[in-house]
């Protein structure tokens, strides 16, 4: 499923999200799946579009392994920065607040979040402080950063903030306490090693 999800209220949203959804769904009827997932309406017929009708059982790829290893071993996945930390942090903090507010997934910038992320980036802010001094974490610069439990409190503190500044003015004390015990709730669970999904 494309996690981008559109938007009827911001029309660049939206657009960007259509797109990238064509562009997977057509990667997926090119990899010779006959259907795919699709999470809100307006996906739906661009989704449906990209894929032959009535379907390609029929197809396979020339000389292609009848079962495949569908488990490969990753190279050269991504980098380890602080911007990646700083950005787990952020949305385990907003999903959190959704959680406290009743919400079992949230649309955080076009994405849809859910207790699969929460538990993912809550697992890999854990992963970064148990092996910080086996794997490097690089800011902007390129400088390693060591990512201790008060380096992660620290970050816990920033986020929020920025957070907090980005309401609405106006926005009601309740409203804020609530981010401040999603921001509270999430660090314990990681700092206290709470992994349980809720």
């Amino acid at each position: 499923m494309t996690a981008l999800y559109p938007s009827r209220d911001d029309a660049e949203l939206n657009g960007r999200a259509l797109a990238v959804l064509a562009k997977d769904k057509k990667n997926e009827a090119d990899c010779l799946m006959d259907g795919a997932w699709t999470g809100h309406p307006d996906q739906n017929q661009i989704a449906v579009e990209q894929f032959p009708y009535p379907n390609q059982l029929d197809r396979r790829k020339p000389g292609q392994e009848r079962y495949p290893n569908l488990r490969p071993i990753p190279e050269g996945v991504g980098q380890k920065t602080l911007s990646g930390t700083r950005a787990a942090i952020r949305t385990v903090i907003r999903y959190r607040n959704g959680v406290l507010n009743g919400k079992g997934a949230s649309l955080l910038d076009g994405y849809m979040e859910d207790l699969a992320t929460d538990r993912i980036y809550r697992l890999m802010i854990a992963q970064r402080m148990r092996h910080s001094d086996a794997v490097e974490i690089t800011d902007d610069s390129g400088r390693a950063v060591r990512h201790t439990p008060e380096l992660i409190t620290q970050l816990f503190d920033e986020e929020l903030q920025k957070i907090l500044a980005a309401l609405p003015p106006g926005t009601p004390e309740a409203v804020r306490q609530k981010y401040q015990s999603a921001r509270d709730i999430s660090e314990a669970m990681i700092q206290q090693g709470e992994f349980d999904p809720i």
